[in-house]
């Protein structure tokens, strides 16, 4: 009994090392990577409603499907294969749908901004006449305390905030402005977050969910510099190592 008694003893001592050794692991293995969050990257506007138009003429969905498919192939690269782009549905709350029917962790709407009308100029430019603004240029990230996710996309939101500040980008300050159409609560000013309430993907998003604007693109400079592989690279890389923080702090391995 003695003898059987102690081999068991040692089979659960042993037990309890490899248990301890695959603990200690984890880390270096990758929580995240155990944990395959699903992203819905939704490009914002379509092929029928463009966007803004850029200080060149190029609609705004151009930008913001060159960013889409840049951040979602890294995510996938990144272990999170189940992520996905949203391109050109019927309406908003389709984007919504196809994120829900996907059954998506987080939502992350990309889109390159304008400003309000009346700080708009005009210039020539390859013999047509366009509108620029070169007063206002910098990233927003925008979410509303509406969506049942509040608190989380707040989360988000900073953490992708805190590294495109460690990239060296600056946030846009305008949407705070007190114009029609502006006048926007600004929740953390150092990393350029917004409250925008009635933003139809944000508000009646049931997962967490921020809409980024990634640079003015009425901005003479801002826009060639988002057309730059190397600043796409730099933004894309903010969005995806935001994510993964996210991911390896809040989700649940499936």
């Amino acid at each position: 009994m003695r003898s059987g008694n102690g081999m068991r003893l040692m089979a659960w001592m042993l037990f309890g090392v490899v248990v301890l050794g695959w603990l200690l692991l984890l880390p270096e293995a990758g929580w995240a990577a155990s944990c395959d969050c699903s992203v819905a990257v939704d490009v914002g506007h379509g092929l029928t409603v463009p966007g803004a138009t850029s200080a060149r003429g190029r609609p705004e969905f151009e930008f913001n499907l060159a960013m889409g498919t840049l951040i979602q192939e890294e995510l996938v690269k990144s272990g999170m294969t189940r992520s996905f782009t949203i391109v050109n549905p019927p309406s908003l709350k389709d984007r919504l749908r196809i994120a829900e029917e996907k059954q998506a962790d987080l939502f992350v709407s990309v889109h390159h901004d304008s400003v309000q009308p009346e700080y708009l100029r005009s210039w020539v430019i390859d013999g047509r006449t366009r509108k620029y603004c070169d007063l206002f240029r910098g990233y927003s990230i925008l979410l509303s305390p509406k969506g049942m996710q509040y608190s989380s996309s707040l989360e988000l939101a900073k953490m992708i905030g805190r590294r495109f500040r460690a990239a060296g980008f600056l946030p846009a300050y305008h949407h705070s402005k007190n114009v029609p159409g502006g006048r926007h609560n600004m929740i953390d000013e150092e990393l350029g977050i917004y409250q925008f309430d009635n933003l139809v993907v944000l508000k009646y998003a049931v997962m967490p969910a921020i809409l980024i604007e990634f640079g003015v693109i009425v901005h003479r400079e801002e826009e060639l510099q988002l057309q730059d592989p190397e600043i796409q690279k730099k933004l894309m890389r903010g969005v995806v190592d935001g994510i993964q923080e996210f991911n390896a702090s809040y989700c649940l391995p499936r």
